[in-house]
């Protein structure tokens, strides 16, 4: 198999990217490798809700990156804690636009709950199983772009790298090179090849 985008697992990290991919190059096939069912992710057994300064009236990306570098105890990167806490936002905001129901009260706005570590509430979630909500939400628009495709049940046995044209490659040689992948379909016990210009691997997550 031949794709531009060949993406491993089927976690809101991979699907995310290939919605981008998707949408940013309309002209490219995208495909997602996952070794079970599509929606068997760890992102599907995720509980608790996602954290994001949704009310500036009473928070603040201060007051979360504060929060957060606190419950770390000092073992958080500073700079990494801003980025996440400001970028979070628009992020959440996107899983929105792309279908992801968080709960709200009767007058439609956010449940925002409060949990341990967190100053303020600022935890949307939905019921007591968001990461399947978002999971749901990212499948769902994944069916709705013509240039992605989904194949359950594709176990990644291998990276093709250098090493299979017959250099040697070591976990410290320089410029290593992904041509793609090989994998057991455990759809009908063959081997195969998959080959892509662009590779992306996930933690399933």
């Amino acid at each position: 198999m031949q794709t531009d985008f060949l993406i491993i697992g089927s976690g809101i990290a991979g699907l995310t990217y290939a919605l981008k991919v998707a949408e940013t190059c309309p002209d490219k096939n995208v495909t997602i490798l996952t070794k079970a069912q599509s929606d068997e992710t760890n992102t599907k057994y995720a509980q608790g809700g996602i954290a994001g300064v949704m009310d500036f009236d009473k928070d603040s990306f201060t007051k979360h990156v504060e929060d957060t570098l606190i419950a770390g105890d000092g073992l958080c990167n500073k700079r990494v804690v801003e980025i996440v806490v400001q970028e979070g936002v628009e992020r959440i905001k996107e899983i929105i636009e792309w279908g992801a129901m968080f709960d709200r009260d009767p007058e439609g706005d956010y449940k925002l709950g409060k949990e341990g570590g967190h100053s303020e509430s600022r935890i949307l979630h939905h019921k007591d199983v968001t990461g399947k909500e978002m999971e749901r939400a990212l499948l769902e628009a994944i069916k709705k772009q013509k240039n992605i495709q989904l194949l359950t049940h594709c176990f990644v046995l291998d990276i093709i790298t250098q090493h299979h044209l017959g250099y040697l490659v070591t976990k410290s040689t320089p410029d290593i090179e992904c041509f793609g992948v090989y994998v057991l379909n455990l759809s009908n016990n063959k081997i195969e090849k998959n080959f892509s210009q662009h590779y992306l691997a996930g933690n399933r997550g």
